[in-house]
């Protein structure tokens, strides 16, 4: 898929909808391979609208629809300061992605779009710039445990100390400089797969549950969305 602040790419290429199939085909053969799980990132994005302007954003968005739609993976969806602009394209073409679903990736919006993505069947993926703020912790109280998904979006997205929910991280991992790295230790300044256990600390915090009970909770969601099974699991 391709990302909303890079749509561009499709007026650019000699022929867009050449480049779209190319898109399609890589899909397909990807699922077949067992090495795509999603189709994405795509979205719309209103904070960096410099990168691709609103109309090219929807045009691509609407098009894009139809990865999810010939090959049934579920959407890896990017949700950036566009209102309701993306449920509304989501809720009129249902039809074309509801078999496989999707997650609404990196949330950091109101209690109340979270409800209608989450009524259209989608799930919320919450990562450090989801914990952020009070309010957003506000919404993360709010969202059913059984539609939330984990996700750390490195290198970027870390839980950082400033953020509202950094009191309930309690796992800190040793970091290095990256020209002095060292095997076993993070990159300083950068975002690792193994923080998502900070995300779930804050999360549970938040909801005051048990870092197990939301983990299993998540952990079970992923599979649900994915069409994963243990044996498929196992192998990695």
């Amino acid at each position: 898929g391709v990302h909303p602040t890079r749509c561009m790419e499709f007026e650019d290429a000699p022929d867009a909808e050449e480049h779209f199939q190319s898109l399609l085909e890589l899909a397909k053969l990807g699922k077949q391979e067992g090495i795509v799980a999603a189709v994405g990132e795509m979205g719309l994005d209103y904070d960096r609208l410099e990168f691709c302007p609103k109309d090219i954003q929807h045009k691509y968005i609407v098009k894009q629809l139809a990865l999810a739609e010939a090959t049934g993976l579920p959407m890896f969806l990017h949700n950036r300061n566009n209102g309701d602009d993306l449920y509304e394209i989501l809720s009129s073409n249902k039809d074309k992605w509801a078999s496989g679903g999707g997650v609404v990736h990196s949330y950091d919006d109101s209690a109340d779009l979270a409800a209608k993505f989450i009524d259209l069947g989608l799930f919320i993926g919450l990562n450090g710039c989801s914990l952020r703020t009070e309010e957003n912790l506000e919404v993360v109280k709010t969202l059913p445990l059984d539609k939330i998904l984990l996700e750390t979006d490195c290198p970027y997205c870390d839980v950082r100390r400033t953020h509202a929910g950094y009191e309930h991280v309690k796992t800190q991992f040793e970091s290095k400089p990256e020209k002095k790295y060292e095997k076993g230790k993070c990159v300083k300044g950068r975002n690792e797969p193994c923080q998502i256990v900070q995300v779930a600390e804050v999360i549970a915090g938040v909801r005051g549950i048990a870092l197990d009970e939301l983990a299993d909770a998540c952990y079970a969601n992923s599979m649900k969305l994915y069409g994963w099974s243990e044996e498929d699991s196992n192998a990695y």
